[in-house]
């Protein structure tokens, strides 16, 4: 399924892969200009070429590599020539992709290897001058993509919504924190999510996000010195898991989040890729 909106000169395009017939976890890809911002997964790629064809579109820039922002690529790239810039880290990926575990190959699809240029620390979209911000956390070549003169700021999956509940196991919630800060600091005006949308409020949405998570922290570390178990307290914070926990086989938590927000993850093996793949994403 998908779904457009315009925003002033912006279009977003809200995709909504299916599973068993019903939509599953919206993402959205953004037109600017000639520019495409993400591509959406590859089981919306066949509708959002469909979309794009006679528009004029002449690349793709990534935020980062995860398969429901890289996965339109190969057919978008096939149908019509388009060039793809991505951060150094996403390029080494896209070029090469690593195979998903089951589930993820199931709501969202497998990515096909795309050739992508490496961006260096700015991206000119629609004669507007992005600044390439690392925002590691979600990922670790997640970026930020940020115009200090309109003030906006496309987040991919850094604010998703202002209470996250879930976290993959090789996350980092500390350096996702982080992150948030970051681009709080900047004060920027307007929020272009993946998920959430155009938010116009940037900076309250952000301040919201990260007080959401702080909260947390600090209840879990409370019941924990009372000596409540993980799942105990994880229960009482954010309630029972959801169906995603179990087809992931505990791959994607609110435990995880709980535990990454208690302890962090120093010796986090996203930090690295290895031979041009994300292997802590395997």
């Amino acid at each position: 399924m998908l779904r457009a909106s315009r925003h002033g000169p912006l279009t977003r395009i809200e995709l909504l892969p299916t599973l068993l017939g019903r939509p599953v976890f919206s993402v959205s890809a953004y037109l600017l200009g000639d520019t495409l911002i993400d591509s959406g997964c590859q089981k919306t790629a066949a509708e959002l070429a469909a979309w794009c064809d006679g528009r004029g579109i002449a690349r793709i820039v990534h935020t980062h590599h995860h398969e429901d922002h890289a996965g339109g690529d190969r057919l978008l790239v096939t149908r019509f020539g388009l060039e793809v810039s991505a951060p150094p880290l996403t390029a080494a990926i896209l070029e090469d992709f690593y195979r998903l575990p089951i589930y993820r190959r199931v709501v969202w699809g497998q990515p096909g290897n795309v050739r992508a240029r490496a961006m260096a620390g700015a991206v000119e979209i629609d004669g507007r001058r992005f600044d390439v911000i690392s925002t590691p956390g979600h990922a670790a070549d997640h970026v930020c993509l940020y115009d200090p003169g309109s003030g906006w700021v496309f987040t991919g999956d850094l604010f998703i919504s202002p209470e996250v509940l879930y976290l993959r196991r090789v996350e980092d919630a500390r350096k996702h924190l982080d992150s948030l800060r970051r681009i709080l600091e900047l004060q920027p005006r307007v929020l272009i999510c993946s998920h959430a949308g155009v938010i116009q409020d940037a900076s309250a949405a952000l301040s919201r996000r990260i007080a959401h998570w702080e909260s947390v922290a600090e209840r879990a570390k409370l019941l924990r010195a009372r000596g409540r178990s993980l799942g105990s307290l994880t229960r009482e914070l954010l309630g029972r898991e959801g169906w995603m926990t179990w087809i992931s086989l505990g791959e994607f938590s609110k435990r995880n989040l709980v535990r990454s927000l208690l302890r962090g993850r120093p010796d986090d093996p996203c930090a690295t890729v290895v031979g041009g793949r994300d292997d802590a994403f395997v």
